[in-house]
């Protein structure tokens, strides 16, 4: 299975996540320490929020997720962790895209 990788920003310092589903790992690649730590320890713990379930866009169910215990925990976690750390996931930018800036 191929490994999935997303861009993330802290404060214009750009760097990726690679998640291996094989594996259930995700490696960190962000030059400055303090956050990369912080997106680290967000991926190693349990995070409990809201997500949208049912026919409208009204019906939500509070889940708790392992964020890499699949793809689509990893996904879901990563939309909410901004808020939670202030590391930016960059979905419309391709990894190695900031390198060009």
């Amino acid at each position: 299975m191929e490994k999935f990788t997303v861009t993330i920003n802290y404060h214009g310092n750009y760097g990726y996540i690679e998640y291996d589903p094989e594996t259930k790992s995700a490696a960190v690649h962000l030059g400055v320490e303090a956050p990369k730590a912080a997106v680290e320890k967000y991926l190693g713990e349990p995070h409990t929020f809201k997500v949208c379930v049912g026919p409208t866009i009204r019906d939500f169910k509070e889940v708790t997720l392992q964020p890499l215990e699949s793809l689509e925990n990893f996904q879901l976690c990563l939309t909410r962790m901004w808020v939670a750390i202030d590391v930016r996931v960059e979905w419309s930018m391709p990894p190695g895209m900031a390198e060009n800036l």
